[in-house]
């Protein structure tokens, strides 16, 4: 079976339609959100409805898409996130606020587990170390942990005595999944990512094959720049959909 993992969508539609386009090509028969549906891009209402639509799609709650249960998590956003929160929060349906409410902040299936951060602490904390990959060994369940939040595609692959992490900014990758191995992946961001290149990063992972493959996809961003300066957004986030940042 092939699952499309994706994260960080962060309202960006054009980012998430080129996504979504591209694992149906892949022929995709189930979807795995690794969380932060809203904030940072101009249409975060329409990416909740087009997530809302997949068939077989499993999400997690990401640390935006946590406010309208947990407004304190605001107090760790910077300026220009706060603001771009606030035009989310305007323009999200109430039908769309009830989905974001409802959903798990961390996913424990048999051979599998979802989290936006860190089985520890799973909507605020950045999996990045390999300290963390020790101390949380034994909170997730399966030979993978899927995580997102830190818009970077990385996996790290090790046991209980050693950890290796890689990144990943090729077109495609394919990481074959060792019998003997457990796994952090990061899929990277739709909509947002953060390693200096603007192409959108995702992923596929084939059950049968043991292999996850890392993706990236141009856009056009342009259209995205577009929304945002028409309604208000702070300019390094504007100019960061085009510099990777």
């Amino acid at each position: 079976m092939k699952i499309g993992v994706f994260s960080d969508v962060h309202g960006n539609l054009e980012a998430l339609q080129v996504c979504l386009a591209r694992l149906k090509e892949e022929k995709v028969e189930g979807y795995i959100n690794c969380g932060d549906i809203i904030g940072y891009g101009p249409d975060s209402d329409a990416c909740v409805q087009t997530i809302m639509t997949l068939p077989n799609v499993q999400n997690v709650m990401g640390n935006h898409d946590i406010i309208f249960i947990d407004p304190r998590i605001e107090s760790f956003f910077n300026f220009d996130a706060k603001i771009a929160l606030d035009i989310s929060k305007r323009e999200i349906t109430d039908e769309s606020m009830r989905f974001l409410s409802s959903i798990p902040i961390i996913i424990r299936a048999e051979n599998y587990t979802v989290v936006h951060g860190t089985p520890a602490d799973p909507v605020k904390e950045y999996f990045i170390s390999a300290r963390q990959f020790y101390s949380n060994y034994s909170r997730w369940q399966g030979k993978i942990c899927f995580v997102g939040h830190s818009h970077l595609a990385f996996y790290m692959e090790g046991t209980e005595k050693e950890c290796n992490s890689y990144a990943n900014k090729d077109k495609t990758f394919v990481l074959p999944l060792n019998t003997h191995k457990r796994y952090v992946i990061n899929p990277g961001s739709v909509g947002k990512p953060r390693d200096n290149d603007p192409e959108i990063s995702f992923g596929v992972w084939d059950t049968e094959q043991e292999t996850f493959t890392f993706i990236r996809e141009p856009y056009d961003f342009s259209i995205t720049q577009r929304k945002m300066r028409e309604k208000g957004y702070p300019p390094f986030l504007i100019e960061g959909l085009e510099r990777g940042l």
